[in-house]
């Protein structure tokens, strides 16, 4: 099926995507500010400075929920001026990035440790005289690793002098070798996980800990903060957010869910962008109900709403830009469910709590070979998350998406090599997303 940027990509549409992301931010930030008393939230971002942030990090703990979201709208923020003044295409992307920005700025990223990874790939760009508008995508991504320049500061084993330098170097370093790494593992995977700096993050990071673990005298220590219960601040935050996308949507359509619908019919199989194939209403209405699925399913498994988890929301809530819609999330959600029921963990701990949100990384298996395949990833994906994320050191805050890149490798190949009807893959025209 052909689509026509110039009938469904509206201007409009392109004022109205970072006037949803800017309200965003300005919401978590208000929030904020609202939540704790100034001093809190100075010594809470302080605070995360000062932490070597490897998974898992809750920032509601190690700070405040007032501190933790301050913290993640000035990550957005950053993000946003970052796309904006590189001119990216105003296009879903932006809303998945900025999202997951915000959402891992809960739970690891600052905008102290963020910082390298931007000008590492800055420097590739000006070293292989390539526009940067090509790479935002790569600045914002790479800081999946952003733990490593916290603990490279952080570390009382290297001289004061050193720490921030080594820590400036590290980060730039390992985004620009980053960027041709991610370039190749799309093809390993060919699109069916959405998070390819996920892979090709979990790939550099199983590299750097087995090195560190070689030469340190200490084994790499992992984290385990995480803020039980429901933080209302939070609950408030995901229902007002979700509440709004859908109400906005629908007054754009005029009450017609019909365009919500047909964005069902892809398959979310990266590349994917449902502003340029659809319409910013449809997507934003989809994008809402994606966000109360993931928070209905927290709730039902008398789960956690704290800061890995809303930013677990977050991102699925920016990649139902992209790729994500019920219909293909809501599988691969029951698989992980289903496999958390043989093990003798619970659903709600914390790793199978993430693993269903961030799992729907998965969703495009779902949506090219139906919901059977999408149990079976979800499934598979739930107990490879949960041994995968202590050889990387937790370096990878995209530990899922690690996860989700060899499940789709393997899924792809099993479905591919037994099933006669999906022998050979369909090749779908992907849209062009148009250049400012």
């Amino acid at each position: 099926m052909k689509f026509s940027p110039k009938t469904l990509f509206k201007k409009d549409d392109q004022k109205n995507v970072w006037s949803i992301s800017f309200l965003t931010c300005a919401f978590i930030l208000v929030l904020g500010l609202l939540a704790d008393s100034p001093e809190g939230i100075l010594k809470g971002i302080l605070t995360y400075l000062c932490t070597p942030d490897v998974l898992v990090t809750d920032y509601y703990v190690v700070g405040s929920t007032g501190s933790a979201l301050v913290n993640s709208s000035i990550v957005m923020f950053i993000s946003l001026f970052l796309l904006k003044a590189a001119r990216t295409p105003l296009t879903g992307n932006i809303l998945a990035r900025s999202f997951l920005m915000a959402g891992f700025a809960l739970f690891g990223k600052n905008f102290v440790n963020i910082l390298p990874f931007i000008l590492g790939v800055y420097i590739y760009c000006a070293v292989k005289k390539l526009p940067m508008v090509n790479y935002t995508s790569a600045a914002l991504y790479s800081t999946a690793l952003a733990p490593i320049v916290s603990a490279v500061v952080t570390n009382s084993d290297i001289s004061a002098f050193l720490r921030i330098p080594l820590g400036i170097a590290s980060g730039a370093l390992i985004s620009y070798i980053l960027i041709p790494i991610a370039e190749h593992s799309f093809g390993a995977h060919m699109g069916y996980t959405l998070f390819n700096y996920g892979f090709a993050g979990g790939l550099l990071a199983l590299l750097i800990a087995s090195f560190v673990k070689g030469v340190s005298h200490h084994d790499i220590a992992l984290a385990s903060i995480w803020n039980e219960g429901i933080d209302k601040v939070s609950l408030f935050f995901i229902i007002s957010l979700c509440s709004f996308l859908i109400l906005w949507g629908l007054t754009q359509t005029e009450g017609d869910l019909r365009p919500f619908f047909r964005i069902m019919r892809h398959t979310g199989k990266a590349p994917s962008d449902f502003v340029v194939t659809d319409s910013l209403a449809a997507t934003a209405i989809n994008m809402g109900v994606v966000g109360f699925i993931a928070l209905f399913y927290i709730i039902a498994i008398n789960g956690d709403l704290n800061g890995p988890v809303l930013g677990a929301i977050l991102t699925c809530i920016g990649f139902a830009a992209i790729g994500i819609h019920p219909k293909n999330m809501i599988p691969i959600m029951l698989g992980v469910f289903l496999a958390s029921l043989m093990m003798h963990y619970d659903s709600a701990m914390p790793s199978l709590q993430l693993a269903a949100l961030f799992g729907t990384a998965l969703a495009p298996i779902s949506g090219t070979f139906g919901s059977f395949y999408g149990i079976m990833a979800g499934f598979l994906h739930a107990f490879l998350v949960l041994t995968i994320g202590e050889p990387c050191g937790g370096y990878n805050l995209y530990n899922n998406g690690f996860s989700a890149g060899l499940v789709a490798i393997i899924m792809v190949g099993f479905i591919q090599g037994f099933s006669k009807k999906w022998q050979k893959t369909v090749e779908v025209e992907v849209p062009m997303i148009p250049q400012e």
